[in-house]
């Protein structure tokens, strides 16, 4: 059984069928979204060799990693059945931040650990909201956005302070020839993989997100699972917001603005069911990487940069009605006398 693939079961009880279709579509595993993320850089170098270049990928996997970063925490509230859409205010905010209060305080450790708390509460406000006052998460967290934008606003005074050098340094600089912000992203995977597919924590997320009665039935503590997946995916988000922080040096007062529709098409595209229950960790780290690559041939292409937000609408739409798809049952009916089971 694949730790990408946690099956829908109650906190305590061990997967009897891994191959099951309610959480297993043929269509969206691993090996699926890794096969069309190939395919799309064989047909990038056909048509627009440039957007393949060494050059192009330098410049392509930073923003990959940080969107993978930031993908990864929107996969655990999905995961939740749940959507967070204070992805762009809590990036904006981690963003200001870090770099406004480490050059009025002189101390980067000190500006990190702000940002960090902030998220905590961010992450506590929502998940508080949405389980305990049953308030739907789409409001919920938009107005939790609009609150963040709006502060990370009135505390810069609308003028971007230039990241700490040492963050600038460290998002921009290689190991062995990769980008630090990819080695963090892939880093963050394994840590995910391993919580939501291996530990009491992930399986009963995944028993609150496929029905959370049942969950609740069973003993579990459901308020508290919801509310430490958003705060989960709050410091994700403030995390990728530091790293775009030191990746542009200077950011703008939206700087996380452009992350949200790019953030839930990965996660969709990476094979995880925004019906809840289950999440494809990996597929939404490769989903992260061909969505960046796929808005970089758009851009190649010399589209306009509008171009790229209804692309990434089309791969949403195409994603979600692919998984609701039986692939099973229609070869059944094309093929006369195959078993779909």
């Amino acid at each position: 059984m694949s730790a990408t693939h946690a099956p829908q079961v109650l906190p305590d009880t061990e997967p009897k069928d891994s191959g099951s279709r309610r959480w297993t579509p043929t269509w969206n595993g691993t090996s699926s979204v890794i096969a069309i993320t190939v395919a799309l850089f064989g047909f990038s170098w056909l048509i627009a060799p440039g957007s393949v270049s060494g050059s192009a990928i330098d410049s392509l996997l930073p923003f990959a990693g940080i969107l993978a970063i930031a993908a990864i925490g929107q996969t655990i509230v999905v995961m939740l059945k749940g959507i967070d859409l204070s992805l762009p205010g809590m990036m904006t905010m981690a963003a200001l931040v870090s770099s406004q209060y480490a050059q009025d305080h002189g101390s980067i450790l000190t500006a990190l650990l702000v940002v960090a708390a902030i998220a905590v509460v961010v992450g506590l406000v929502n998940g508080i909201v949405v389980s305990a006052f049953s308030v739907t998460p789409l409001v919920a967290t938009l107005a939790v956005n609009a609150v963040l934008m709006g502060a990370a606003l009135a505390y810069s005074g609308g003028t971007p302070t230039r990241a700490p050098q040492s963050v600038s340094d460290f998002a921009l600089e290689k190991t062995l020839g990769v980008s630090n912000t990819v080695w963090l992203a892939v880093a963050l995977m394994i840590v995910t993989v391993f919580a939501t597919g291996r530990t009491a924590w992930g399986r009963r997320v995944i028993a609150v997100g496929s029905n959370e009665r049942t969950a609740h039935a069973a003993g579990v503590r459901t308020a508290r699972i919801k509310i430490s997946g958003y705060v989960a995916a709050a410091l994700c988000y403030s995390g990728a917001g530091v790293l775009l922080a030191g990746y542009v040096s200077t950011p703008n007062t939206n700087a996380g603005t452009s992350y949200l529709l790019p953030a839930i098409a990965a996660v969709v595209v990476g094979g995880t069911a925004l019906t809840g229950g289950r999440g494809n960790i990996i597929g939404t780290a490769v989903g992260a990487l061909f969505l960046s690559q796929l808005t970089q041939l758009v851009l190649s292409l010399g589209a306009p940069s509008s171009t790229q937000f209804l692309v990434q609408a089309v791969v949403i739409a195409v994603a979600v009605g692919a998984q609701q798809l039986d692939l099973r049952h229609i070869l059944h009916r094309l093929i006369p006398g195959k078993d779909p089971s």
